[in-house]
C-alpha cells in the first residue's frame, strides 16, 4: 500500500463529516458578510443617487451617472453572489459551484466594461480585459452541456 495515494487521504479530510460543518458554517458566515455589503452598498448607492438629483448638471453629468451605476452594478454582484450561495448551504451536493463562481466573475467584468473610462485606460488593459471575458465566457459556456443539448 503506498502511503502517498491521495486518494485515502483526501476522502479522509474532505469525506468527513466535520468538514462538511466547517463548510457550511463558513458559508453561512459568509452569506451573512456579504448580506451586510448589500445594505451597507444600497445605503450608498441611494446617497449617490441623491447627490446626482440634487445638483444642477444631473442631466448632462456622465461621471455622475457613472457612478451611480457603478453602485447598483456592484450591489447586483453581492446579490447574485448570495443568491448562488444560499441555496448550497441545505443541499447534498459540493457548497461551491464552479459555473455560479464564473457567473459572478462574469457579471464583476460587466460592471468593469461598464465603468472603465476608454479615454484613460491604455489599450493593452482593455485587450486583456476582453482576453478574460472571453476566457470566463468559454468557460461557463463548457461547464452547461446539458443545456446546450436542449435547444
Amino acid at each position: 500500500m503506498n502511503l502517498l495515494n491521495e486518494q485515502p487521504v483526501r476522502r479522509l479530510i474532505f469525506g468527513t463529516r466535520g468538514y462538511h460543518w466547517f463548510e457550511r458554517v463558513v458559508i453561512a458566515v459568509l452569506t451573512v458578510l456579504v448580506s451586510v455589503s448589500v445594505v451597507l452598498t444600497l445605503a450608498q448607492s441611494a446617497v449617490a443617487l441623491y447627490q446626482v438629483v440634487v445638483s444642477d448638471t444631473h442631466m448632462i453629468d456622465h461621471d455622475a451617472f457613472i457612478t451611480v451605476f457603478g453602485t447598483f452594478m456592484t450591489v447586483l454582484i453581492a446579490l447574485e453572489f448570495n443568491h448562488t450561495v444560499l441555496p448550497d448551504i441545505t443541499s447534498k451536493a459540493p457548497l461551491v459551484k464552479v459555473r455560479a463562481v464564473l457567473l459572478v466573475a462574469l457579471l464583476a467584468l460587466a460592471r468593469k466594461v461598464v465603468l472603465v473610462d476608454f479615454k484613460q485606460v491604455p489599450y493593452t488593459s482593455m485587450i486583456g480585459l476582453a482576453v478574460l471575458i472571453i476566457a470566463v465566457g468559454v468557460a461557463y459556456w463548457a461547464l452547461q452541456p446539458e443545456d446546450r443539448n436542449k435547444d
